[in-house]
């Protein structure tokens, strides 16, 4: 792709990207649902451009996939390694994840090109740009400014008829009621693009799909209901893509991949009997989180028996449904995780980050406020660590287990590698989830007890690209989630920031692709809404819907 000189304001003009986010989407889905001619759009796509798998972050989590997406950067120079951040020895939600980052939009607007973000993970709260935004995951509540301009909500709203920022409370459901809602907000997102795209006129379009991610969780194994949802995907994305032309750029990315969720790793309890944690005992609270379980899996069965929904009110009143949902929801989540270890005599540790995000911290001197390890002692003890976990064995074969663990200085690079765990994990392909409950006793357990899901995150994402100057039918090697940014720059003939870890993906555009440098018209302060941050009131409330979503256990 060559790149000549511009000083004229039209030398791109009618130069148009749209970038189409499917939350987990995996070729392992497409690629089958592709060749047997079920995903008509999606096929034009690859036929007529360059694909291949998009390799996510280490571990494949949602937030960092997208922030490191949009911004070419590792999660190491932008200090978000999961959708929650240790704080203390416990969690809390990210605040604004774009922070200093200076994403894509801030740099498209500093040229003069307008933007329009719908739906993408971890942008609230809503920054003013040129164009639009409308946050996506994150967002507290419907009741929270998600929209810029403030008045696209109520657009949004009698567009669609009420718009939905997510599909509902699901982990606890009957099949029938989750899939029409999947469907129903699946629509509902496909209508407001098109309504955002036809009103607001914009040089660049990110449009995320996240309810792919939610029914792919829960019923993974039931491809028959995945590839009917993927089909209804399809025909959304065809409904978006006739609103462009052929002289438009086409992207498609995920996150992240999907696949099967074979077992959990209970990485404290493996700790403790390591000897790295120690724990008190609390007998009463045992019993209950036990207790809490109980009624947690007869609340799933009800719901699979499609009796949920007329008993809920007799449940909560003869058991109690609220007060023992918050013990099994909010155990070992921060505050309760720090009364039931003891500080003083643990060396590593688990937080209770999401379930795909294998970590261990060290339990440091200077940073944690009950210390053990000196620094002299934190190269050695990691090693430790890592070793033991490599040595980790399937508890019913005795046959070792598929270990990926590394330092943080391995897999990050940047300021905020200190705010980093201190070791990175991932058992079995990630198809091993991490719970960093103790007092459950085994290692491992079948599944995902807590949740239900059958499906989880994979490394290997989604990257489709078709326009003009791009490959016809090409298959792309080693694109990793860094390399979407600069590529995005470069398709409006602009270089990438020289922080960025991300390369332009040169081997998908044809010899004779031609583009025009486009210069700078304001600068770039690569800052956003950071003073606004989250309240008290909304961390809770982003809290509350990650437990809703099942990120939190």
């Amino acid at each position: 792709m060559s790149f000549s000189p511009s000083s004229h304001k039209d030398a791109h003009a009618g130069r148009r990207v749209l970038v189409l986010g499917l939350d987990g989407a995996s070729f392992d889905i497409i690629e089958p649902m592709v060749r047997s001619g079920r995903l008509p759009n999606l096929a034009r796509l690859i036929e007529e451009g360059s694909s291949g798998v998009l390799e996510s972050t280490v571990p494949p989590v949602t937030i960092p996939a997208w922030v490191s997406m949009m911004t070419g950067k590792n999660p190491g120079k932008l200090g978000v390694f999961d959708l929650l951040k240790r704080d203390g020895y416990g969690v809390e939600p990210n605040g604004y994840c774009f922070d200093r980052h200076t994403p894509l939009w801030q740099i498209l607007n500093a040229y003069g090109l307008r933007t329009g973000v719908m739906n993408l993970p971890g942008t609230y709260p809503p920054e003013e740009v040129n164009g639009f935004m409308v946050t996506g995951m994150m967002t507290p509540s419907k009741r929270s400014p998600y929209s810029y301009p403030s008045n696209l909500a109520a657009d949004l709203d009698n567009t669609v008829s009420q718009y939905e920022i997510d599909v509902r409370q699901w982990q606890y459901f009957d099949e029938g009621h989750f899939v029409k809602d999947v469907y129903k907000v699946t629509e509902k997102r496909g209508r407001a693009a098109e309504f955002l795209i036809e009103a607001i006129p914009c040089d660049f379009y990110m449009i995320v799909f996240t309810s792919s991610d939610r029914l792919q969780h829960v019923l993974w194994k039931k491809r028959e209901v995945i590839e009917a949802y993927w089909e209804e995907l399809d025909r959304v994305i065809g409904r978006i893509l006739r609103l462009f032309g052929d002289d438009t750029t086409v992207l498609v990315v995920s996150d992240h991949g999907f696949g099967p969720l074979k077992r959990t790793f209970y990485v404290n309890e493996w700790l403790h009997s390591r000897g790295y944690i120690r724990v008190k005992r609390d007998t009463n609270k045992r019993l209950l989180v036990r207790l809490g379980r109980f009624v947690e899996r007869f609340y799933r069965f009800l719901g699979e028996k499609k009796l949920l929904h007329p008993i809920t009110d007799l449940i909560k009143k003869t058991v109690g449904m609220d007060r023992l949902q918050r013990y099994v929801y909010m155990y070992l989540s921060n505050e309760r995780l720090e009364r039931r270890v003891n500080w003083a005599k643990t060396k590593a540790f688990s937080c209770v980050h999401t379930p795909h995000f294998g970590h261990i911290y060290l339990n440091m001197r200077r940073r944690l406020r009950s210390g053990t390890v000196a620094e002299e002692e934190r190269d050695e003890l990691r090693r430790s660590i890592i070793n033991e976990l490599m040595n980790l064995t399937d508890p019913t074969t005795g046959e070792r287990l598929k270990v990926e663990a590394y330092t943080a200085e391995e897999v990050y690079s940047g300021p905020y590698v200190k705010d980093a765990p201190d070791i990175v994990f991932i058992i079995d392909d990630g198809t091993c989830e991490i719970d960093a409950k103790v007092g459950e006793g085994n290692l491992f357990e079948p599944g995902a007890p807590l949740t239900g899901w059958t499906g989880t995150h994979t490394k290997g994402g989604v990257f489709i690209a078709r326009g003009p100057g791009i490959k016809r039918g090409y298959r792309v090697k080693g694109a990793r989630i860094l390399d979407v940014a600069p590529t995005i720059l470069r398709l409006f003939g602009i270089s990438p920031l020289d922080d960025m870890d991300g390369r332009v993906l040169e081997e998908i555009f044809t010899e004779d692709a031609e583009v025009s440098e486009r210069e700078m018209l304001t600068t770039i302060d690569g800052g956003g809404p950071s003073e606004v941050g989250l309240t008290e009131e909304e961390k809770a409330l982003v809290e509350a819907r990650l437990r809703s979503l099942g990120y939190i256990s």
